[in-house]
């Protein structure tokens, strides 16, 4: 069951880099992938050590909002509220 999930988040992972890597380049783009960067490490411990029910759910939502925000991004629609106010902070 542990491959199967951790097979499930690769798969969305290589997606969403493919939909980035067919992108222009912008710093949206850059933002986006900086993020979905941060998912492969954090699956990449899960070799090592079996995520909680939450942990595993938390990078779902993570990977899914990500997906989200590139598709808008393909569309030329601007990102949602949440991703600009996190933008402004860092």
């Amino acid at each position: 069951m542990h491959k199967t999930r951790l097979r499930v988040v690769q798969q969305a992972i290589d997606v969403l880099l493919r939909h980035l890597d067919a992108l222009p380049p912008s710093d949206r783009a850059d933002h986006l992938e900086a993020c979905v960067r941060e998912c492969v490490r954090e699956a990449e411990l899960w070799r090592f050590s079996p995520p909680s029910d939450r942990e595993r759910e938390r990078l779902m939502k993570r990977l899914l909002a990500i997906h989200l925000d590139v598709v808008r991004l393909e569309a030329g629609r601007p990102s949602t509220a949440a991703d600009r106010r996190d933008d402004a902070a860092a």
